[in-house]
């Protein structure tokens, strides 16, 4: 009877840590942000962050606008500010009529 009641404090005190794990993780996921879970200087600067993306993604109307916009940040406008403060000369690309 002791082995029995011993075996199962270990295992709450096991799925406890493993709660309070998953907790302490997710404190740091934005769900709703698919560029959360890679650090920042990796996603503009890595090889496949926001170059590959632009590359790849010729329709910021689609995926990257709304998304922006949801967060409060702003469409293109948000993106042209960013090219600004980076010193960097870019065309976005236009909506088709």
């Amino acid at each position: 009877m002791e082995r029995k009641h011993v075996l199962r404090t270990i295992i709450t005190v096991a799925l406890f840590g493993a709660l309070v794990t998953v907790i302490i993780i997710s404190q740091n996921h934005d769900p709703s942000n698919p560029h959360s879970s890679i650090p920042k200087n990796v996603w503009i600067n890595g090889p496949k962050g926001h170059g590959y993306a632009v590359l790849n993604n010729q329709q910021p109307w689609k995926q990257c606008y709304p998304c922006h916009e949801k967060k409060g940040l702003g469409g293109e406008q948000f993106c042209q500010s960013c090219h600004v403060k980076s010193k960097v000369n870019v065309t976005l690309p236009k909506k088709p009529s």
